[in-house]
């Protein structure tokens, strides 16, 4: 059985299903042997909300009036933030997105659980990048305070536990742009800790335009969080919106992740 389940969850815009390969193959690297102590689980939630968006494209590019250029830092924020806005208009109108964003955490937990041999003392620990960052907090949050897909959940004591992430160890986020959702609130806050021994490190790049810092969000974030800014993606692409993909190849990530990891290994 697994010693340890490592959840991914991918960032905004035009997802491929393999999003993880460059994080997989880093971390193999690191880890060598260890690897194979390890459940390695994708959630995959980009196509729930890609095929709108494909279709909204297709059709901006085949009307000749538009005239559009830069298209393609055009489609780089048309599939960003319409990922975003629409998950953010779901979770207050129709949930129907939102809940089906979360289903798919859910399944993949489910994956873990049972690679895991269902063992509760099992760690969990998530990377999440961009959105993924709102999407992990909304579900954390929803968790602990039965809401949406947790609203009449119930399960055997154990699986119940994991599957509201109770042992969720750590939570690392890359490129994260929870600012950008509730910077205008008066009053942010932050979900509470899951787990005991819980360590949430965030990782941006101060060149990365959607890569923020987060504990000047509130004391409750600044309990949780620690804050590590970076240089993703090296001189080369480091300065530009798409220097926003390259943290999960980059060493300033890898290697702490890997050593946490490492930390949970008999």
């Amino acid at each position: 059985m697994k010693e340890v389940a490592l959840i991914t969850l991918h960032g905004m815009g035009k997802v491929k299903p393999d999003y993880y390969d460059e994080l997989e193959k880093e971390l193999k690297k690191e880890l060598g042997s260890e690897w194979t102590k390890v459940s390695f689980q994708n959630v995959q939630y980009a196509p729930i909300l890609q095929q709108p968006e494909d279709e909204l494209w297709q059709a901006m590019m085949s009307e000749p009036s538009n005239d559009l250029d830069a298209t393609r830092l055009r489609q780089f924020f048309l599939y960003g933030f319409g990922d975003a806005g629409s998950l953010e208009h779901s979770s207050h109108r129709r949930k129907d997105k939102y809940l089906a964003v979360q289903k798919e955490i859910f399944k993949t937990l489910e994956h873990a659980y049972l690679d895991i041999g269902g063992n509760q003392d099992r760690p969990v620990i998530i990377i999440a990048q961009s959105l993924g960052c709102q999407v992990i907090s909304n579900y954390i949050w929803d968790a602990e305070h039965g809401l949406n897909i947790f609203k009449d959940y119930s399960d055997e004591e154990r699986k119940e536990s994991f599957m509201k992430l109770k042992t969720c160890e750590n939570l690392v986020t890359t490129g994260c742009n929870i600012p950008l959702f509730n910077a205008g609130l008066q009053e942010r806050k932050c979900f509470p800790s899951p787990h005991p021994s819980f360590r949430w490190d965030n990782y941006y790049d101060p060149d990365d335009v959607l890569g923020w810092p987060l504990r000047q969000l509130g004391d409750s974030y600044n309990l949780l969080v620690r804050d590590h800014p970076i240089n993703a993606g090296g001189l080369i692409a480091s300065w530009n919106p798409f220097s926003h993909g390259q943290y999960w190849g980059d060493k300033g990530v890898i290697k702490p992740l890997a050593s946490i990891i490492r930390s949970k290994l008999s």
